[in-house]
């Protein structure tokens, strides 16, 4: 809920919010996808339908009021998006 505030700060606030849930599907995909292509090379079958269950809008792990201590000195590995093999 967005108390009353000027429009022009609840919309900051909205975007604000929006971009934070959008970075956080975009971590759990990359992360997903990096679970999973581990455990294609280890040689563990990955079937489509199992994998079209997962979801990357997972926030159980998220400490909503917690502290988050911001690195900028640590380069991220780059991301990349490419999924392993799919078994029918």
């Amino acid at each position: 809920m967005v108390p009353d505030l000027d429009p022009e700060d609840r919309e900051k606030r909205l975007k604000f919010n929006q971009l934070l849930a959008d970075s956080l599907v975009l971590q759990n995909a990359a992360d997903m996808t990096r679970v999973l292509r581990s455990l294609a090379q280890e040689g563990y079958p990955l079937r489509r339908e199992e994998v079209s269950q997962l979801s990357p809008y997972l926030t159980e792990h998220v400490k909503r009021f917690g502290d988050y201590v911001v690195d900028l000195e640590t380069v991220p590995d780059p991301l990349d998006g490419q999924m392993p093999e799919l078994a029918d």
